[in-house]
Parts: structure tokens; sequence; C-alpha cells
């Protein structure tokens, strides 16, 4: 049993490329897919983060590099790629991760402040995806590609986040753009739409009570979710049981867009 379990849901041997992998949802996902038996490639803007994180990753038996860069900056990503094709021998799976999530009034949202968040949260995810296509499919084996969304790319629960709701809607629409082009060289592009997360990122607004009640707003649990429910979730889309799944948007959310 234990064995079949590992062919539906191992990943042993894949490569994988993390951005925003210092923290967070990021952080976990690259621990999870190490475990698992991938080499990651951590990237995120501050390369402390990164190297903390893949030195976890070494500490526990896994491989990994760490990599500082803007991921929404086309001269940082290609060098990300090629260090995860020079070093780690390949690329399997690619999960985008990286974004922002400033507060401010629509009506007060200044030009520099939209242009940072819609390339970081969806120009980057394009690119990204873009870069990985392009090497899945030169290399010919297909691959796994997962993008991050959000449950308010589907409906706007908070006021002061729209310039992030409408990157979060568009990477959904990338997914699926991208998934029926990419399908004939065998690559699946997948979502996936979390609420609201207990990071070290939304610790604040929590602590803040600016996100409401838990036990009020999510009716499966009553709380809100962790960066390794995230995690698991991305590794079942990037291993063999999802062999027959692209262009999904998977929520995550305990049932909070139900109310």
């Amino acid at each position: 049993m234990a064995k079949g379990l590992e062919q539906r849901f191992g990943i042993d041997g894949k490569v994988a490329v993390v951005t925003g992998g210092g923290a967070g949802i990021g952080r976990a996902v690259s621990l999870c897919l190490a475990e698992a038996g991938a080499a990651v490639a951590v990237q995120d803007l501050d390369e402390k983060r990164a190297a903390a994180v893949a030195g976890e990753i070494a500490d526990a038996g896994g491989k990994a590099i760490s990599m500082a860069g803007d991921a929404s900056d086309s001269s940082s990503i290609g060098p990300m790629y090629q260090r995860a094709l020079d070093e780690l021998g390949g690329l399997d799976i690619t999960v985008n991760n990286a974004g922002i999530y400033p507060f401010t009034d629509f009506l007060e949202i200044p030009e520099k402040e939209l242009d940072k968040v819609f390339d970081l949260n969806l120009r980057g995810s394009f690119l990204a995806t873009q870069m990985a296509g392009k090497i899945m499919s030169r290399q010919g084996k297909g691959g796994r590609i997962i993008n991050i969304a959000s449950v308010q790319g589907l409906r706007p629960t908070a006021p002061g986040v729209t310039h992030y709701n409408v990157t979060k809607a568009g990477v959904m629409m990338l997914t699926k753009s991208a998934a029926l082009e990419l399908a004939p060289s065998g690559i699946a592009v997948n979502c996936v739409a979390p609420g609201v997360i207990q990071t070290s990122g939304t610790q604040p607004l929590i602590d803040a009570d600016q996100l409401g009640d838990p036990t009020e707003l999510v009716p499966y649990g009553g709380r809100w979710g962790s960066a390794e429910e995230v995690a698991n979730t991305i590794l079942f889309l990037v291993g063999p049981a999802a062999s027959y799944i692209t262009g999904e948007t998977i929520i995550i959310d305990g049932g909070y867009l139900l109310r």
C-alpha cells in the first residue's frame, strides 16, 4: 500500500522552482515539495530568507538552491530558471507564489503602487509561466505549473485591495489560457485560490482584527487556514495523482466563499 501511495503522490527526482519561497505559503510549499522528494530552487526577493529555507531543506536531507531576485523582472526570471537547469538538472514543476498585498483605498491608489502590484502579482506570474512553458516544451517530458490566486479574485471580500483582486482574477485566466496552449506539450497548468491563510504576512491583520472572526466567517473549522494546507493541495496537483487535471482553480478557504 505504501508503495502504491508513493507512485500516486510522490515526486521523487523532480525539480521545482518556487517563487516567493522564503516565507509564508512559499516556504511551506518549498519544504513540502522537498519532503516529497523534489529538488527545489527557492527564489525570494530577500536573499537571506531564500537561503534559510534552502538550508532547512538541506538539513533535512533534501536538495535545494536559493536565489535572490525580482520575480516580476524578466532579467531575473531567465537566470533563475537557468540556474535550476544547470545546478539541479532540469525543470518539472513551477510554483508562481511571489506576490504583494498592500491596502489602499481604491480612489487613493497611486499609479506607482498599481504598477508594482500588477508587475509582481500578474506580470511576474505570466512571465514565469511563459518561461517554464518554453523550457518544459523543449525538454519534451511535460511538466506542472501552479499559480497562486486568491478567493478575492472570485469575490471582493474586503475594501482597499482592488488592485490585488484584479491581479488574482487575471492569474486565474492566465492559468486557463496557458493550460489550453500548453496541453499539447503535456504541461498541466493549475491554480489554487486560498482564503485567509495565517502567515507572518497576515498575522498583523489578524491581530488587529481587520479580517473578521473566523468562527463566524469560516463554516468548516471556524479558523483561518495554514500555509501547510495550501502546500498539501499543491503537492497533489504536481504529482501523478493529478494526471488528468489542467486549467483548474482549487479554492482552499474552509468554505469562506459559501457565506
